[in-house]
């Protein structure tokens, strides 16, 4: 697993506004690491935008589409490896003025109230 700088900072402004998405986003970090996919639950599917902003790119939903939170991931081509590109609403990924993701950054991934690891993002 990767995470890049913008997922790590859509996270903490994420999180702020809905701190009962962070258990799930543990389980659904925990359940690619271990699977390599998610169950349907989450509505995972590729975004095949030719051109458009994060085409090729896997997005899924948190919280059974209560609240309006989409994280963005890109699987690589030739190694086992998940890299956590982007996390918001479909407003600020998708419409509104998008940056694109740098490199080098931590995660601080909740697992639970109270609970929270560090997880390393190294290029």
């Amino acid at each position: 697993m990767k995470y890049d700088a913008s997922f790590t900072a859509d996270y903490r402004r994420v999180t702020r506004r809905y701190p009962c998405i962070k258990r799930e986003l543990g389980d659904a970090i925990r359940e690619l690491s271990e699977h390599g996919e998610l169950p349907d639950s989450y509505g995972a599917h590729l975004l095949g935008n030719p051109g458009g902003n994060y085409n090729g790119h896997i997005d899924f939903h948190l919280s059974d589409g209560k609240v309006d939170v989409v994280v963005l991931y890109l699987p690589h081509k030739t190694n086992p490896e998940i890299r956590f590109v982007r996390m918001g609403t479909h407003e600020e990924l998708f419409q509104g003025n998008v940056r694109q993701p740098r490199s080098g950054a931590c995660l601080l991934a909740a697992f639970g109230k109270g609970c929270a690891i560090v997880l390393p993002w190294s290029p």
